[in-house]
């Protein structure tokens, strides 16, 4: 049986994300049910306007969740859950390809829809090239450690007998907080600012090589 000698090569690239997902809930309680969704879908027109006016397109915002249920809470007093009217909530995700919107966009929503904002959440695009630029890096590094082991013990590396990718991974490189805001009364608070910076994308691929004596 030929000798083989099986290494893990490494690389690691950075590139600044393709897109970035915001979640905007509006919610409102209210004793009566239907007056409770009648305040979301009135705050939810609102935000679609403030989503027309920054240029954001209609499919590029998807409604995850609708709901209208009962409010309940524990009354140590009666030592039982009570009745506290009913919550109506409406949560869009925002998908955009740009960041800069962002800080207006958050200002508008809370200002005037009353919205809770969550995010934002980076990704990379499947096509980006620093992608496969890693594993380009990943594959030189793996010949380049199975060269130092042959080499140490006086051997050559022979053919490639296989090689196999355990896959990709990325994240930022300074995870960005998450953004929350609230609603607010003060129509000149200043604009958050959201910076995309930079996610790292690290690849790894495992190859056998096969070992000639020197």
């Amino acid at each position: 049986m030929p000798a083989t000698v099986i290494v893990r090569g490494t690389a690691v690239t950075y590139t600044q994300p393709d897109e970035v997902t915001l979640t905007i809930v509006i919610g409102y309680r209210d004793r009566a049910a239907a007056n409770a969704l009648a305040t979301v879908a009135e705050r939810s027109t609102e935000l679609n306007a403030i989503l027309d006016d920054l240029a954001i397109a209609p499919e590029r915002r998807t409604t995850t969740g609708a709901t209208v249920s009962e409010a309940t809470e524990w009354d140590e007093t009666s030592r039982k859950q009570v009745h506290r009217g009913y919550d109506a909530t409406n949560r869009i995700q925002l998908r955009l390809n740009d960041p800069a919107p962002i800080g207006k966009l958050m200002s508008d929503a809370v200002a005037r829809s009353g919205a809770t904002i969550q995010g934002p959440n980076w990704s990379i695009a499947l096509d980006n090239p620093a992608r496969l630029e890693a594993c380009r890096l990943a594959a030189q590094n793996a010949q380049a450690r199975a060269d130092a082991y042959a080499t140490a013990l006086g051997a050559r590396l022979g053919v490639i007998i296989s090689i196999a990718e355990p896959g990709l991974s990325y994240e930022p490189v300074e995870r960005p907080m998450k953004a929350y805001a609230m609603a607010r009364t003060m129509s000149d608070a200043p604009e958050l600012e959201v910076s995309a910076g930079e996610m790292a994308i690290q690849a790894s691929v495992v190859v056998t090589y096969a070992v000639e004596q020197g």
